[in-house]
């Protein structure tokens, strides 16, 4: 038989790269629409390549969104964001993707969805995942997203044109408030270990911060590294769904999805060598992180878990707070895998409680590919 074809755009947004739809070239039934999104990535592949699709074999470039012209009056247009398993026949929606956020606007401009003037450009974004406003600011020329431009990210090579997201009242995951626990810092029983102090914040996604030094790391590992401690791994994936337990994103741990809450180890800063071989030292950075991402160690940053991250900064008494060399400002320079990423959180407290404004950060994108993706 011959195979059906749909739609679609391949985009870096970032440091992901994902597949761009419209709802109306997916099937309408939700179980045909995720069998359809495994194929065209390539999943399962137990090799883990996804080596007959779309996908590259890391969580990072596993990805599939589709956006729509909004009918909120706080958005110009919605949309989904699905991450798709490398190894398992499955498509989770529990979470949204900050890097591939950055493509959601250039897209919706150019297939005119949403049509803006030339100039500066900014399109109000509604996550369906997380019901987080987006704010999306960048260059259109020609009716085009610039993509020529001397921004350089962290994990992407060369420079691109900016594209700067700001997350507008992120602390909406759970619908419990930026502390979803009532707790500043609390701790997780783990088997083998004992008590490991933690922080669960919700502001932008739903996560977990945890000291490396726990496990006698320092956060500038490389990820490789990391993920060859089966113990370490075993023990964050513990603690990672006993904090969705705790703030009611799952009823038992074994209903945990895959790709929330994100988890971190965190550290005070120390020198590192970055993945291209670039060294940075303490003085570069204010907090040493490294995120989780399906079981591997997100070679950069996942941009909700990193906003998470920096507005957890803020918040005096927390785990990432205890390490954070520079408590003056919103900004928070974080140290990764690929070098130095820089978030922006406004965080205050009011009456005891802490809230979050808004979470920003800069990104880059390019439009890679469209046509047509072909599936049984």
């Amino acid at each position: 038989m011959p195979q059906n074809r749909t739609p679609a755009a391949f985009y870096r947004g970032g440091t992901s790269k994902g597949l761009l739809f419209q709802p109306k070239d997916l099937p309408r039934d939700a179980r045909e629409r995720d069998e359809m999104l495994l194929h065209v990535l390539g999943s399962p592949d137990p090799y883990k390549r996804q080596l007959d699709g779309m996908g590259g074999g890391l969580s990072s470039i596993s990805k599939a969104l589709w956006v729509e012209r909004s009918q909120r009056n706080d958005a110009d247009i919605d949309y989904t964001f699905a991450q798709i398993a490398v190894d398992e026949p499955v498509v989770d929606y529990s979470a949204n993707c900050g890097n591939m956020s950055s493509a959601i606007a250039p897209f919706a401009v150019e297939e005119n969805i949403f049509p803006v003037p030339d100039g500066d450009a900014v399109v109000r974004m509604f996550n369906t995942n997380t019901g987080i406003c987006v704010h999306s600011h960048f260059q259109v020329d020609d009716g085009c997203a610039q993509s020529q431009g001397d921004l350089e990210i962290p994990g992407v090579p060369g420079t691109s044109a900016p594209v700067r997201l700001e997350f507008m009242d992120p602390a909406r995951v759970t619908g419990r408030g930026m502390l979803p626990t009532g707790q500043v810092s609390e701790s997780v029983d783990v088997p083998g270990i004992g008590d490991v102090p933690v922080s669960i914040v919700d502001a932008a996604s739903l996560s977990v911060f945890v000291p490396a030094e726990v496990f006698g790391l320092t956060a500038t590992e490389r990820p490789e590294e990391i993920e060859a401690r089966t113990d370490v791994m075993a023990a964050l994936e513990i603690i990672r769904r006993e904090a969705a337990v705790r703030t009611g994103f799952a009823e038992h741990v074994t209903d945990v999805p895959i790709s929330a809450p994100r988890i971190a180890l965190v550290a005070s800063p120390s020198k590192f060598t970055a993945l291209d071989g670039r060294v940075y030292g303490p003085e570069d950075f204010d907090l040493a992180a490294r995120l989780i991402s399906l079981g591997t160690v997100h070679r950069a940053v996942m941009v909700t878990g990193a906003m998470c991250l920096a507005a957890a900064a803020r918040i005096e008494g927390s785990v990432p707070n205890e390490f954070l060399s520079n408590n003056s400002d919103g900004t928070v320079r974080l140290g990764n895998p690929s070098g130095i990423t820089i978030m922006e959180a406004k965080v205050f407290e009011r009456n005891g409680k802490w809230c979050a404004e808004s979470t920003s950060v800069m990104r880059t994108c390019r439009r890679l590919m469209d046509g047509f993706v072909y599936h049984p």
